[in-house]
């Protein structure tokens, strides 16, 4: 059956007159300027759904420029009889390539989303202004410790500062700290924002030496320094809002929520690499026994497995150090002794030992 139809190029304006012919499979067309073209029917394409005294566009999946336009109301009606895809709307075939197309566009957007989550925040923790360290990190310390008792005596608290004037010595440039005690029975120590350093009771009561502690502390001040606990925070914050934008809700506050809080303690094994370094050149350079470290950490992995304490704060639902400090195992045998030639000092003095030991008393 023929009919008359109007053929555009799709380099150029011009309509050209066409007869069309439908040929069982195929539609052809030719005119006087132009040759004879053969379009498989089923790579049709309607522009407009078919409506009568209207006419009739079609483009083809293997020639998307061009445009065919069909006057005959009886060629446009045969055509739409045999080809139902040819009435308009989606296809399973135009429903499968929108799929995939949505597929893939949600794809890239995943990669785009991971990709700035996982290197844009490291860069801008260092940028981010010191009130907002502060605010944020009293907040998750006044979180993780919840109805906990803050431990703290004047001579605990001298003992403390001792500490970490010995550790500052030979690191110049070390962040500036603060270190809270609380009363929890969960063996961990971590950072939060604003170079705020929570160490558990449990933790102090388990060190046999100052040396275990001072290797814990380097280790914190070393995530301090190298901005971890803030970049986990802008991570949390990007989490929060890509959540926020694919659920609908407010995604909550994290400082309230015990999985997200955990996902700022629980740095990546990079992170732990690099403030494990830093701990080691910090005690290397102030002559405090790197092997404190490495004694106290193999110490807790054979107290691992001990039962778990009562939840009075989020800190106790997350658990000990091991649940915030990945692969500690593989860490322990990294860490070297000090280099020969160095003596080692004691990390403080013995009375100040025994006064920061009483600090929960």
């Amino acid at each position: 059956m023929a009919g008359e139809g109007i053929y555009f190029d799709g380099r150029s304006a011009k309509a050209r007159i066409v007869s069309v012919i439908e040929d069982g499979l195929m539609l052809s067309f030719q005119g006087e300027d132009t040759p004879q073209q053969r379009w498989s029917i089923k790579g049709l394409h309607p522009i407009d759904p078919p409506s009568p005294g209207q006419p009739y566009r079609l483009s083809h999946e293997d020639y998307p420029s061009q445009r065919l336009v069909i006057r005959d109301g009886e060629l446009v009606a045969r055509l739409v009889a045999r080809s139902p895809h040819l009435k308009g709307g989606y296809s399973l075939r135009d429903i499968g390539h929108l799929l995939g197309w949505t597929v893939g566009g949600l794809a890239a957007c995943a990669g785009l989303a991971y990709v700035a989550l996982t290197l844009l925040p490291q860069p801008l923790a260092a940028m981010m202004p010191a009130g907002w360290r502060e605010r944020t990190g009293l907040q998750m310390e006044t979180a993780m410790a919840g109805s906990s008792k803050r431990c703290a005596t004047p001579e605990g608290e001298h003992a403390i500062g001792t500490l970490l004037a010995n550790l500052a010595e030979g690191t110049p440039d070390m962040p500036p700290v603060s270190v809270h005690v609380y009363d929890i029975p969960v063996l961990n120590a971590f950072a939060v924002n604003g170079g705020r350093i929570i160490v558990t009771s449990k933790l102090i009561a388990q060190a046999d030496a100052p040396e275990e502690l001072a290797g814990v502390l380097a280790h914190e001040i070393g995530h301090v320094a190298h901005h971890h606990p803030e970049a986990q925070s802008l991570r949390l914050a990007g989490m929060e809002i890509l959540s926020s934008v694919i659920s609908g809700s407010n995604g909550g506050s994290f400082a309230s929520n015990v999985a997200l809080l955990a996902t700022v303690l629980r740095h990546s094994r990079a992170a732990e690499s690099e403030a494990d370094a830093y701990a080691e050149d910090m005690l290397t350079h102030a002559s405090i026994d790197t092997q404190g470290m490495k004694r106290f950490f193999e110490k807790v992995l054979k107290l691992e497995g001990g039962s778990k304490p009562e939840a009075n704060s989020t800190l106790a639902e997350i658990g000990n150090i091991f649940a915030t400090h990945p692969g500690t195992e593989e860490r322990i045998k990294q860490i070297k002794p000090l280099p020969p030639g160095v003596t080692p000092k004691p990390a403080m003095p013995d009375s100040e030992w025994r006064a920061l030991k009483k600090i929960c008393a």
